[in-house]
């Protein structure tokens, strides 16, 4: 479970009560350990987290990629099911059999 701003304000506003710690996590709704680092650090959750530069994974349709935009601009009323089908028409796939992912 990730800890929300909502979550840290009410544990600043119960160690400016009475500053003890233990409690003040209790009352916030997470572990002590996790209290003491927002404590310590004095922001918030989002203030916290980075931006992840990096792909998880590969791009599966990064070769098709200039195409598809193509046929996009020159038709945008094009569903993103009918460009599907025509990625696994192209690519041999049966397009009458649903695909299991």
């Amino acid at each position: 479970m990730r800890t929300t701003d909502a979550q840290v304000r009410k544990l600043m506003e119960e160690m400016a009560k009475h500053g003890r710690l233990g409690l003040a996590s209790a009352r916030a709704g997470m572990d002590r350990k996790t209290a003491r680092k927002y404590v310590k650090e004095g922001k918030f959750p989002s203030e916290l987290k980075q931006e992840r530069t990096w792909r998880t994974r590969e791009d599966p349709f990064e070769e098709q990629w200039d195409s598809l935009a193509e046929r996009l601009r020159e038709s945008p009323e094009l569903e993103a099911k009918t460009l599907f089908e025509e990625l696994r028409a192209r690519d041999g796939r049966n397009t009458h059999r649903p695909l299991r992912l």
